[in-house]
C-alpha cells in the first residue's frame, strides 16, 4: 500500500488538480480541498474500520468499484479529451487496486473465515457509507465555494444527483460495477449470472429522475 496504491493515489489528486487549476482557475481548489479534509479525515479512523481485515479488504473492493466506476463514467461521457484520457488512465489504476485488494482479501479469508452474509454485510455497509458521507462530504465543500456565504441544503444535492443521473444511465458502467461488487461474495457462476442483471437493475431503480 505504501509503495504503490498510496502514491498512485496522491498522483492521481495531484493530475485532478493540475488539471482543474489550467480549466477552472478561479475555482478555489485548496479552500475546498482543506475544508473537504477537515471534515471527511475523522471518518477514516480505526472506529470506521472493518471488524477484520478480510472484511475491510471486501470495503476497499468496494470503494475501487465506486472509484473505476465514476472515472470510466467520466472517460466515457467526457467531451474534453484531456478530460476523458486523465479519467482512463485513472480508471485503469483503480481496477488494478482492486484487484490487488481481492487478491488479498482472499488470502485473509483463509486466515479469518467468514461467510457471506459477514461479505454481504460488510458490501452494503460501504456502499452505503460513499453516498451518506464520501459524495455528500465533498460536494457539499465544492458547493460552499462555488456560494460562499449560503447553507448547503439537502435539496442542493439531491438536485445535483437528478442532474447527474441521464449521465449515469447513459456511461456508467453497471454491469463492470455489479460484477466486481459481488465477487468477494464468492458466488457460483451460474448464481452470479442470475445475481448480475438483478444487481444493474436495481442500481439503474434508484437513480434519480
Amino acid at each position: 500500500m505504501e509503495r504503490e496504491w498510496q502514491h498512485e493515489e496522491m498522483q492521481h489528486g495531484a493530475a485532478l488538480r493540475r488539471y482543474v487549476a489550467a480549466v477552472w482557475p478561479e475555482f478555489p481548489w485548496q479552500r475546498a480541498f482543506d475544508g473537504f479534509l477537515a471534515e471527511y479525515t475523522p471518518l477514516c479512523d480505526d472506529a470506521h474500520m472493518g471488524p477484520t481485515r478480510a472484511l475491510e479488504l471486501v470495503a476497499r473492493c468496494v470503494v475501487e468499484t465506486g472509484t473505476s466506476s465514476l472515472y470510466g463514467m467520466l472517460a466515457a461521457a467526457s467531451p474534453e479529451p484531456v478530460l476523458a484520457l486523465l479519467a482512463e488512465h485513472i480508471r485503469r489504476d483503480e481496477v488494478r487496486h482492486y484487484k490487488y485488494f481481492f487478491r488479498y482479501f482472499r488470502e485473509y479469508r483463509e486466515r479469518e473465515p467468514v461467510g457471506r452474509t459477514a461479505v454481504l454485510r460488510a458490501l452494503w455497509a460501504r456502499l452505503r457509507e460513499i453516498d451518506a458521507e464520501d459524495e455528500r462530504v465533498a460536494f457539499r465543500h465544492v458547493q460552499r465555494q462555488l456560494e460562499p456565504g449560503r447553507a448547503v441544503s439537502q435539496d442542493d444535492y439531491a438536485a445535483f444527483r437528478r442532474r447527474n443521473g441521464a449521465m449515469a444511465r447513459r456511461h456508467f458502467p453497471f454491469v463492470t460495477a455489479a460484477r466486481m461488487l459481488l465477487r468477494p461474495l464468492l458466488l457460483h457462476d451460474r448464481v452470479e449470472r442470475v445475481a448480475v442483471p438483478l444487481l444493474v437493475r436495481g442500481a439503474r431503480f434508484t437513480l434519480p429522475d
